[in-house]
């Protein structure tokens, strides 16, 4: 059979790109798993598994949704606009104890305000390298991948002079519920602390605040006034966000610990003011100067 020129070379040529193809390194193409999206105006990266859906906005460099993939419901918090230093919504992260920032509120730019200085990915995971902050901090980069149903959103530091605490947070609606678990302790009566939002002490001992309602060991969480921070030991928290519950758990950690700020209360809840707002947070403890180290916060979503 005679086939004209053009269908030929083709013929000729099909094999050996494939051939070229494969031998490509892995990271020589863009990775699949990470789509560019438009999300809300903003340049985005987006990824599903197992029926959800994480959107990465590159110009806020953070989560920004997470939720069900086949429809619009987005469990985090996500403001239009970055106009309101407290309410910038989905995935925050900064390193501590934030008593040692040199400037105070709010965190440094290059971790709260600034696009990544790159985005790339290994395999399946995302990777923000964010600017370096100065003054000494670890250089942090944020990283997020899917295992099953699970987002892993990663914090590494490397560098830098002096130690460092990971802190993961998820801004939801006001409206959320919270569920923690909450077990006495000789030294902590209630099973959790009250810790300094804006201002006043580690407390150890308190009255109880309206925000909390309690059974046995389990509590149950909901916005009001006043601002009150709360800290209870590692766990996962549950957030009832209409009809899905959102679990904030704590994932791998790696790197040299050198103590425990907060008593070892790890796992906070933070009910804003007057913005209304709620912060589910996973912290690490302190990790050593100039040593990497790693910390994870995981994400998994359900219908109630």
């Amino acid at each position: 059979m005679n086939l004209p020129r053009f269908p030929r070379l083709l013929l000729t040529l099909c094999p050996l790109l494939m051939l070229l193809t494969a031998n490509l390194p892995a990271d020589s193409a863009p990775d699949p798993t990470w789509q560019a999206v438009n999300w809300n105006g903003e340049r985005a990266l987006a990824s599903s598994s197992a029926g959800w859906k994480a959107v990465v906005s590159l110009q806020r460099s953070r989560l920004m949704y997470f939720g069900p993939a086949a429809a619009e419901n987005n469990l985090l918090l996500a403001p239009p606009t970055r106009a309101n230093r407290n309410l910038l919504g989905g995935h925050r992260l900064w390193l501590g104890p934030q008593n040692t920032w040199a400037k105070g509120w709010p965190p440094p730019v290059a971790w709260e305000y600034s696009e990544a200085d790159t985005v790339s990915s290994v395999g399946a995971e995302l990777r923000l390298l964010m600017p370096d902050a100065g003054d000494g901090w670890p250089r942090l980069t944020r990283t997020y991948r899917w295992d099953g149903d699970r987002l892993i959103c990663g914090a590494e530091i490397a560098g830098g002079t002096r130690p460092a605490q990971i802190v993961q947070i998820v801004q939801t609606p006001a409206s959320t519920g919270v569920t923690a678990e909450a077990r006495a302790e000789t030294d902590f009566p209630a099973g959790y602390v009250e810790l300094p939002s804006t201002a006043g002490p580690f407390a150890a001992r308190f009255v109880e605040p309206p925000h909390v309602h309690r059974t046995d060991a389990q509590v149950s969480l909901q916005h009001m006034p006043p601002v009150v921070k709360l800290g209870f030991r590692p766990q996962t928290l549950r957030a009832d966000c209409g009809s899905y519950a959102l679990q904030v758990g704590r994932g791998e950690q790696t790197g040299t610990v050198v103590s425990g700020p907060d008593a070892g209360f790890f796992t906070q809840v933070y009910f804003g003011g007057p913005e209304a707002v709620i912060e589910l947070e996973q912290l690490s403890p302190l990790f050593a100067a100039g040593r990497p180290a790693r910390f994870e916060m995981v994400l998994k979503a359900a219908t109630r």
